[in-house]
């Protein structure tokens, strides 16, 4: 790709005034070109992170440790202390991947974890009725995202973040990175790490490869199949045209076939292309994403 066809994309997210710091672009296994706003510093992901934490679930369930219909509320004893409902006891670790767990609106976004008096944040969650049964109904949910981590922590005795270095930051080349843990000293599998816009770049590089990083295996393909293809419809919560193409396993579907994305809030993305193979990374500033996301589609990958 040539610089002249990113300076295109360049162009048109200065002249909608559209906050970005910085877009990599990888295409057959090379980086291609990058162009900044600002220093390629780690950056927070915000609810991109939740790829992450997926990915550490397909690990541990490749160990054969977990499997995706484990019932979540058996693996916590000993922060239940009421009789569970049907929906309670029916619910799994696929319908907490797939944020379908039942409740009727969000869980630990933000502004609720800023306000909540109660520190046990697994024994909060739980405590929640499902209104619903698991499985049937998309509700975004952070909270599915921490209870992910909460289990991995459970399971493995170890933090996500700590469990995640040997098995996938260092065989990426990505520095030991940071991601904050919450009250109980749980990482917050929902956001938090941050990394830089190039570490993402081999983040979707390896989902590209269908989990195979420099002739190693990180990751079941499988997985990475399952993980990357929509699982639950996300049209009845988000209309824009890339967000209302479904959920896979902690990851957004897009509207070309095919495609995917990891995405956090402020536009954080990781854009896999399968048809062009192909990853686009963007760190931003930006509450306008599907503006962000249109130029993508407009300035680069109709001209890979």
């Amino acid at each position: 790709m040539s610089f002249t066809l990113l300076s295109d994309f360049v162009k048109a997210i200065n002249e909608n005034n559209l906050t970005l710091n910085g877009v990599a672009v990888a295409q057959h296994g090379v980086l291609l070109n990058t162009y900044r706003w600002t220093a390629d510093e780690p950056h927070e992901l915000a609810s991109l992170t939740k790829s992450f934490t997926s990915t550490a679930i397909g690990m541990l369930i490749h160990e054969g440790k977990l499997s995706l219909s484990a019932k979540v509320f058996p693996l916590f004893p000993d922060k239940v202390d009421f009789p569970l409902s049907p929906q309670q006891e029916a619910l799994t670790v696929r319908d907490l991947l797939i944020m379908a767990s039942g409740h009727e609106h969000s869980l630990l976004l933000l502004e609720e974890r800023s306000k909540l008096t109660q520190k046990d944040w697994v024994k909060y969650y739980l405590s929640v009725p499902l209104k619903r049964m698991p499985g049937q109904v998309f509700v975004y949910d952070s909270g599915c995202s921490y209870l992910l981590s909460a289990i991995l922590q459970r399971i493995t005795g170890e933090k996500l973040r700590d469990y995640l270095i040997p098995r996938l930051f260092r065989p990426l080349g990505i520095p030991d990175p940071y991601w904050y843990d919450c009250p109980m000293g749980i990482t917050f599998g929902g956001a938090g790490l941050r990394l830089r816009t190039t570490d993402l770049i081999k983040f979707g590089q390896l989902y590209l490869n269908r989990g195979s990083w420099e002739g190693k295996q990180l990751l079941p393909a499988e997985w990475v199949k399952e993980a990357t293809r929509k699982q639950i419809e996300t049209n009845q919560v988000n209309s824009s045209k890339d967000g209302s193409c479904g959920y896979g396993y902690q990851f957004w579907m897009c509207h070309e076939e095919g495609s995917f994305r990891a995405d956090g809030a402020h536009s954080q993305f990781c854009i896999v292309l399968p048809k062009e193979d192909a990853v686009v990374a963007i760190n931003a500033q930006e509450d306008r994403p599907q503006e962000i996301l249109d130029c993508v589609w407009e300035h680069i990958v109709s001209k890979l």
